[in-house]
């Protein structure tokens, strides 16, 4: 875990600035994360991060636009060169808070406030509970971790405030596939792969938001929200299913691919590992280009560091059982050769 005094000077950083933008993950451990410091300060831009696996130079438009005086950089691994000495030559300081193993430079890292709780890795989002800890932020706090299944220590505190909602002796992994929170990080996932004009009123909607039951609500603030998380959750059974029907119940491994027009595949792979705790489960969304790659299992970081090992072009990287990668789409059936041969 990160020490007090590297939390107390987090909350320093985001006192001290009066015009914060904040660069997080695309995904709701970075979303918490990001929605429970600007709550805290009451002011702030954000900007979800689609690139993968680093923030790219692509985003320095965004320091162009809105002229923060700090940018903070949440749940994001790795850091490129270029976004790094763009801001440094303009004299804004960039807090890095995250908790995943980087390879980024130390020439790199040094040009910011880095702050990882890399090895426990406890979430980004638990980190941003512990800056400020307050209680009416505690609901954004258990669905922030069990979104990257992890139980936090204050999920006891927000179970006596909605007892109904977590129950905290029960696994994260459980949680996640099995309860109402669970369902809201799903719904948060899909609504950031709306458009940016969605996600943004969805932003300006938590902001706002009292507890828990406000994601739930459907109203005409949330009218669009329910209805993308309707439209991608549909999407989503369909591929679970497809994926069972394949299933070969005496292979230890589940290898689905699917495509379209959305990629979901660490949604996918949660729930089939969840369903099959004693297989590798990998699920990749391919593209024209690229495959996107969610492996979920025993051994999943190890393995998957070594079946793209090999590939020009590829990246991956994650926690021990859950990680993701990106594969050059002319090299995906040597990236499948190399799982098959790492199983036996």
């Amino acid at each position: 875990m990160i020490p007090q005094i590297q939390l107390q000077e987090i909350r320093e950083h985001l006192e001290a600035s009066q015009n914060p933008l904040f660069f997080f993950d695309n995904d709701v451990d970075g979303l918490c994360a990001f929605l429970i410091l600007q709550r805290a300060i009451g002011r702030g831009k954000g900007v979800a991060i689609k690139s993968f696996p680093d923030l790219k130079e692509q985003y320095l438009r965004k320091v162009e636009e809105l002229n923060p005086d700090a940018v903070f950089i949440l749940d994001k691994a790795e850091l490129s060169k270029e976004f790094a000495e763009a801001v440094e030559e303009k004299g804004i300081p960039m807090i890095w808070i995250d908790h995943h193993e980087t390879k980024t430079p130390k020439e790199i890292i040094d040009k910011t406030f880095y702050y990882n709780s890399h090895p426990s890795s406890e979430p980004t989002t638990y980190i941003a509970q512990k800056v400020f800890n307050r209680r009416e932020d505690l609901w954004l706090g258990v669905i922030g971790c069990i979104g990257d299944v992890y139980m936090p220590d204050f999920a006891k505190d927000f179970e006596k405030i909605s007892p109904e909602l977590l129950n905290s002796k029960i696994s994260a992994f459980d949680v996640l596939n099995s309860t109402e929170i669970g369902k809201m990080v799903r719904m948060l996932n899909f609504g950031l792969m709306d458009s940016i004009t969605n996600v943004v009123k969805l932003i300006k909607y938590l902001f706002k938001a009292k507890n828990a039951y406000d994601i739930l609500e459907e109203n005409q603030y949330t009218k669009q929200f329910h209805k993308r998380y309707t439209q991608l959750n549909e999407f989503f059974n369909k591929q679970v299913e497809k994926a069972e029907s394949q299933l070969d119940t005496t292979s230890p491994l589940i290898f689905f691919t699917y495509s379209g027009n959305t990629s979901m595949s660490s949604e996918i792979s949660n729930r089939l590992f969840y369903n099959h705790q004693d297989k590798l489960v990998i699920v990749a969304f391919k593209r024209p280009e690229k495959a996107n790659i969610s492996i979920r299992g025993k051994n999943a970081l190890d393995i998957t560091k070594k079946a793209i090992a090999d590939i020009e072009g590829a990246t991956g990287g994650g926690h021990v059982e859950a990680t993701g990668a990106m594969v050059p789409i002319d090299y995906f059936e040597k990236f499948k050769e190399n799982i098959y041969s790492l199983l036996e």
